[in-house]
């Protein structure tokens, strides 16, 4: 059988294995929520906003301004509020299946039409995490893609035309993520040495061409928009300060996991450092060029992801180094001539990924590293559901709950599907700040892992006017802040879903509301509180009741007419 035949065969197999895994996997990751909500606001005609509060000015919490952009299109075709996962999962396994079908055209055009299989693309296809973070809803397939696109052009830039659409998908790269920009800067670093050594600067005019005409005027609309040049993100994660111990961490847990990676560095740094061969000027790919390129989108990246600490998510912000890295495997059999080399190579690739070594714990969202995946489809307790199933049952039943009222919720990591489900009004993120320009600024309480770590403000909070707290160890000093919904869904009548909060404020005609669409709340009523408090009144201290008072005004006689029980308690500390 032709070389031809074979090699398209197993390229078509492994990008049928890819996208047939990555959608098995399937899920939604709780971040992924926040660019829904913005993506729908705008749709509904509010902007890229997160909170519908006239009060606050648009804050910039999402850093994937293209993929919202995306999932707002998806909205907008029909795809919305609900199906806005589906139509996440399917453009992630897409782009997933595609970064495979690219490494093995970029594997057929080094070889000249002489490889037998495309040894980078049917190891990528093996790596769990990337099936698994494609359908996740978030930006993490479609980065990886457009970083491999650039790759690709960056090896052999032929012409003008080239320069342009490298230079075209790098906006599109750096509008995905922030950190696309390196893969930008690298890429123009080639650019500019092909239009110095042909004397063709029209190849770097072209290249710079689609930053002055779209990325330019995107800045300068964010920066009219959102106040800042820098997404609010930015300073939730505290992206200024170096956080290299966890960052190492990070990169030796994930390489520890997928050791079969690590041999790829011996033919990357060999032939990085001997000379071309003899050939190199008929054939580009047995040049030192391409090496060159493989270091320049791996080494700056990893650096970078070192120095920031990595990510929550285990392996995400390593993916998009993972094609470059394995096409090193590519490039040396294009210098190892044997042609059994190649299935040998990739068949040894694709065991050692796939027999991937996991750390401990990564189930435990605690840790500074976790499979947020792991969690979100373990068993609820005490059922035969997912956590990811009891979510939606709780983000539904306070859509229904809260429907037409101006709650308002503070929440953090998970609960952000929450507040897109329930579409509340008003929603702060209190974990990082992410979504809240405050609490992204504010200094880093506990720094155990990125995007985290963020000291509670509750005067903040009770300023906002917000209702529920959505973790259930804030405030537990104060008994009469616990509250219990217990969500359940029509479909499902079975299944309730325990859903601990602590309240942050009390609005008398907002809870009495609330109490009627759902009889079964659990909470003790604040007034017939107070009225129990002031009949006590003889039989406390007065230091004791003014520090109970100042947190009675933040969570109840600010927010509502009460003259009477406040005079009394008043009348007592005179």
């Amino acid at each position: 059988m032709p070389r031809r035949y074979v090699f398209w065969t197993v390229a078509a197999l492994a990008v049928a294995a890819a996208a047939i895994h990555a959608w098995m996997l399937r899920w939604t990751c709780d971040d992924a929520f926040i660019s829904f909500r913005y993506a729908q606001h705008f749709v509904d005609g509010h902007g890229l906003v997160f909170n519908l509060d006239p009060k606050e000015a648009p804050v910039e919490g999402y850093t994937n301004f293209s993929w919202t952009m995306w999932l707002a299109l998806g909205s907008m075709l029909g795809f919305g509020h609900e199906g806005l996962t589906t139509w996440s999962m399917f453009w992630g396994v897409v782009c997933h299946a595609g970064t495979v079908l690219l490494l093995a055209m970029m594997a057929w055009r080094v070889s000249n039409g002489r490889a037998v299989v495309p040894i980078a693309a049917c190891a990528y296809a093996a790596v769990h995490h990337a099936s698994s973070l494609a359908p996740a809803g978030l930006e993490t397939a479609l980065f990886v893609l457009l970083g491999t696109v650039m790759l690709r052009f960056a090896m052999s830039m032929r012409c003008v035309r080239e320069a342009w659409l490298m230079g075209f998908v790098g906006v599109i790269c750096a509008m995905t993520r922030p950190d696309g920009a390196l893969f930008v800067g690298m890429g123009g670093l080639f650019v500019l040495y092909d239009a110095i050594k042909r004397r063709a600067p029209r190849m770097l005019i072209a290249y710079a061409a689609p930053f002055v005409l779209v990325f330019v005027p995107y800045l300068l609309w964010r920066y009219s928009y959102y106040g800042y040049w820098v997404p609010n993100t930015a300073f939730a994660k505290s992206a200024s300060e170096p956080f290299v111990s966890q960052g190492w961490a990070y990169v030796s847990g994930f390489l520890a996991c997928y050791y079969a990676l690590i041999p790829a560095v011996i033919p990357l740094v060999w032939f990085a450092c001997r000379k071309p061969d003899l050939l190199a000027p008929v054939d580009p790919s047995l040049g030192r060029r391409p090496w060159l390129v493989v270091l320049a989108f791996t080494v700056p990246y990893v650096g970078f992801v070192i120095w920031v600490g990595g990510d929550f998510m285990f392996g995400r912000f390593l993916l998009p180094v993972l094609p470059a890295l394995l096409f090193a495997w590519d490039l040396a059999c294009q210098r190892w001539r044997p042609v059994w080399l190649q299935p040998t190579l990739a068949s040894a690739l694709v065991v050692g990924l796939s027999l991937r070594a996991e750390p401990k714990d990564l189930g435990n969202f605690l840790n500074p590293v976790s499979d947020t995946r792991h969690m979100a489809v373990s068993q609820f307790p005490s059922s035969e559901y997912t956590w990811e199933q009891a979510f939606k049952i709780c983000g539904d039943y306070l859509q229904n709950l809260c429907d037409g009222l101006d709650v308002r919720i503070a929440i953090a990591g998970s609960h952000a599907n929450l507040a897109y489900r329930s579409r509340v009004p008003v929603a702060v993120e209190v974990a990082g700040g992410l979504t809240d320009a405050y609490i992204a600024r504010l200094p880093t309480k506990h720094r155990l892992k990125p995007g985290h770590g963020k000291p509670r403000d509750p005067e903040y909070l009770e300023g906002r006017g917000v209702h529920f707290h959505m973790e259930p160890n804030y405030l537990t000093e104060d008994k009469w802040r616990t509250v219990t919904l217990l969500a359940h869904h029509q479909d499902l009548p079975d299944f309730i879903v325990p859903l601990p909060c602590q309240l942050v404020t009390w609005d008398r005609e907002l809870m009495r509301e609330l109490r009627e669409r759902d009889p079964s709340i659990k909470v003790d009523d604040f007034e017939e509180f107070l009225d129990t408090y002031i009949a006590d009144l003889p039989k406390k201290q007065k230091p004791e009741v003014q520090k109970d008072l100042a947190k009675f005004r933040r969570y109840y006689f600010n927010h509502n007419k009460d003259p009477d029980r406040l005079g009394k308690i008043e009348a007592f500390l005179r």
